[in-house]
């Protein structure tokens, strides 16, 4: 199977690393699911919308990293996932709660 066949997950898209991620595996010839928070803010998507082979090859996909279950038809058929996306939250009262119960619906 060749790269044009296979298909990647780039979670936290936008984000610095994973926009350059992006950019590495659109230049390699993979089709690229890319999850960001909002798919239709220009501000966030642009960047990624303006690479080489993004037409072709890139689908932004909304996705909430703290919404149990949220991933798993993103992912569903892709050979490998790159899972780069991280929750913004500035203070936790209960950081368990907050963080760790919420992740653990990625895994």
């Amino acid at each position: 199977m060749n790269a044009a066949e296979k298909v990647v997950c780039v979670t936290g898209a936008s984000g610095y690393v994973a926009s350059w991620l992006v950019k590495l595996l659109l230049q390699r010839g993979y089709t690229v699911k890319a999850t960001v928070r909002d798919p239709n803010d220009p501000k966030k998507t642009q960047h990624l919308l303006a690479l080489e082979g993004a037409k072709e090859r890139l689908h932004l996909l909304k996705a909430d990293l703290l919404e149990e279950g949220c991933f798993d038809s993103i992912v569903d058929g892709c050979h490998g996932v790159f899972h780069t996306a991280s929750p913004v939250i500035f203070s936790a009262n209960d950081p368990q709660d907050q963080f760790l119960v919420k992740l653990v619906g990625l895994i």
